[in-house]
């Protein structure tokens, strides 16, 4: 019932009319069952009769709502509500989606006080945060002032929520059909977006880039953090698992990060270690084009991995796969254009050699998430759904996570941090994401600090 009102535009309706709109719905349907006032239909909506007032006179002269006064004798006259015929139309013609986390829009749309918290609050928060002063000398201190999560930012929270896959990722949702369906212009959806990651609604958003580089324009990618406290207070949805690694002192020099790095190296004439050819093709790419490259290569290992890690000894495993399979060929293929050019005096690059210098990268970072991750015997990662987390460019790859989906049957979430020195792994098991250190997940990408989401 709620995938209709959230997926229809509304044109020139601003996000908090929108948002009143999708609560109408979500209880009446096309019509409130009785003649009330603004103060009750406010009340009932559990929304603020100013937020209620303000969106019902705008909703009218849109012609989308329609009101009916009918007086009762003394006093204030009750009205009838109903949603308009033409926008009853035009709800039947938007598609129905399956909305994977109703009960996480549910709680968006209907919790009285979504309150904005900053993700390192683990109590039961009284009182918000300004991300930006989470610092004070060295400690981290708690929030300072109080506040609510706007209805825009809910909206905006709900919209996405509608487009996520169980692990939380909206992708194919351009920032155009969010301003549509949001009411929301280019810079007021960038600064709520900005706003939701720096709470930790959002655990990450790679900006969608259209480069010569692929085969088509990609749009935006965010990852949602279903685990917040204020979208699921009593348990979590996803399992995670983190790895620490100390006992490689290069692995910050290793993958995406390191082609990022010789890039860099390769402009100013220095030494590089990456292909020439794959240098001279990201010669002139901006950061979103490494965020993105890093995503799809999680992704494809993702997918390469659930396919063929069966064995639980890394070493066994590598014995048995020596190469990415046809499947992730496939994709790497299919994601460059062809033919593909230096940018600069648009020479033709050898296309062959920097496929496999991809199809490498992918397999190494497979290996690298096998011989990290099979230190936790708890989980069998050949019959469990789990994605890698992209990491942050700047960070590396000392801290890296799973996202892992909850077992068949169970209703708890595990969390689990694995700290790898000199000596055995230890392993430590927590109940809730949140009791996970900040820092951690920060560094492992299950969160942007506050100083990157600006």
């Amino acid at each position: 019932m709620l995938s209709k009102p959230l997926g229809v535009s509304l044109r020139f309706c601003e996000p908090d009319a929108k948002f009143f709109f999708v609560a109408f719905w979500a209880r009446y349907g096309a019509e409130a069952p009785k003649p009330c006032s603004l103060k009750q239909l406010a009340e009932e909506l559990r929304l603020s009769a100013q937020a209620v007032s303000k969106a019902v006179a705008q909703l009218v002269e849109m012609a989308v709502l329609r009101v009916v006064t009918q007086p009762e004798g003394k006093g204030r006259p009750k009205c009838a509500y109903s949603v308009s015929k033409s926008v009853q139309v035009e709800l039947r013609e938007v598609e129905e989606r399956e909305l994977i986390h109703l009960d996480l829009i549910e709680q968006v749309l209907g919790g009285e006080r979504i309150r904005a918290i900053w993700p390192g609050w683990t109590g039961d928060p009284q009182v918000a945060s300004e991300p930006r002063a989470r610092l004070q000398g060295e400690k981290r201190v708690a929030p300072v002032r109080t506040g609510q999560l706007s209805l825009a930012n809910r909206l905006l929270l709900m919209i996405l929520l509608s487009r996520a896959d169980p692990f939380g990722i909206v992708r194919g949702l351009s920032s155009k059909e969010i301003c549509l369906l949001t009411g929301m212009d280019g810079a007021a959806l960038k600064q709520r977006l900005r706003r939701l990651t720096e709470l930790g609604f959002i655990r990450r958003q790679i900006p969608g880039v259209a480069s010569p580089i692929f085969t088509e324009k990609l749009k935006s990618i965010y990852l949602l953090n279903l685990n917040h406290l204020q979208l699921s207070p009593d348990r979590d949805v996803v399992c995670t698992a983190v790895h620490q690694g100390f006992d490689d002192p290069a692995i910050d020099c290793k993958f995406m990060p390191s082609v990022r790095f010789d890039r860099d190296s390769f402009l100013k004439r220095l030494e590089h270690l990456t292909p020439v050819s794959v240098l001279r093709l990201l010669r002139r790419a901006p950061n979103h084009v490494f965020d993105q490259l890093e995503f799809f290569i999680c992704d494809c290992v993702s997918g390469f991995l659930s396919r063929c890690w069966v064995e639980a000894d890394p070493v066994t495993w590598r014995k048995k796969v020596r190469g990415v399979d046809v499947t992730v060929k496939e994709r790497v293929v299919a994601f460059f254009r062809v033919p593909m050019f230096d940018p600069k005096g648009k020479p033709v690059l050898d296309h062959d050699e920097i496929v496999d210098f991809f199809q490498r990268l992918m397999f190494d970072l497979a290996d690298e998430f096998v011989r990290r991750f099979s230190q936790l015997l708890t989980v069998s990662f050949a019959e469990a759904r789990y994605i890698l987390v992209p990491t942050h460019m700047p960070i590396g790859h000392q801290c890296i996570a799973l996202l892992i989906l909850r077992s068949a049957g169970s209703d708890i979430a595990n969390h689990w941090t694995i700290t790898k020195g000199i000596g055995e792994p230890v392993v430590t098991c927590v109940s809730r994401e949140v009791d996970i250190p900040l820092e951690l997940r920060e560094k492992s990408g299950l969160l942007t600090s506050a100083r990157a989401a600006e």
